[in-house]
């Protein structure tokens, strides 16, 4: 539960962010510009959050899939057998 509102808490983050750097591109150079970095950003805040979220829950990257506990779940339930 807290990684998801960490997620959430990241992305309104990153949302905000790209919002306010978008306008100011928009402003300085076009809106068409403009809306292609808002759409660029918009879309990698997600893959952004989720890696901050699991820097923040885990400390590191090692194991940001989860590999290495289904490896060691599957050891122990076959060892169980």
């Amino acid at each position: 539960m807290k990684a998801l509102i960490m997620y959430v808490l990241f992305v309104v983050l990153g949302g905000v962010l790209a919002a306010a750097l978008s306008y100011y591109v928009e402003t300085a150079v076009s809106s068409a510009v403009g809306l292609m970095v808002f759409l660029g950003l918009f879309f990698s805040n997600f893959v952004i959050a989720w890696i901050l979220v699991i820097l923040v829950m885990d400390g590191s990257l090692r194991n940001a899939t989860g590999r290495a506990e289904q490896a060691a779940l599957e050891a122990n339930s076959r060892r169980a057998h």
